[in-house]
């Protein structure tokens, strides 16, 4: 089995239309990269820029409203929470931009902490 087909079906999902599809992949990227510390490479970092690019993309837009399937502001959340890893130091103007128009305390807390991680580098 070729090693490009899970990066392509991850990459399937990164770009899915179903917002709740693409917080999946978020969710999956930040879990392979905290297996880093574990296993000593994440399987998905090929794809790391298109990841970032995604995540600033959903932070540039009102987050989702509640729904069956996910979550009011989950896309926030799933976004933030993969830039606490990817984020750069460019980023920061959009993420404070977020943590402070947010309604949302759990998107609050993942921005403050993305903020944290980019200013302690």
């Amino acid at each position: 089995m070729s090693a490009d087909i899970p990066l392509q079906a991850f990459e399937a999902l990164l770009h899915s239309p179903n917002v709740p599809t693409v917080c999946r992949a978020l969710n999956m990227y930040q879990v392979a990269a905290a297996y880093t510390q574990l296993s000593g490479g994440n399987p998905l970092e090929p794809l790391a820029a298109d990841v970032r690019q995604v995540a600033l993309e959903i932070l540039s837009r009102a987050p989702v409203e509640a729904g069956d399937d996910i979550a009011a502001g989950f896309d926030h959340v799933s976004a933030l929470n993969v830039l606490t890893t990817l984020a750069e130091p460019d980023d920061l103007t959009l993420i404070t931009k977020v943590l402070e128009s947010t309604p949302h305390e759990q998107v609050r807390a993942v921005a403050a902490l993305a903020i944290q991680r980019i200013s302690g580098r």
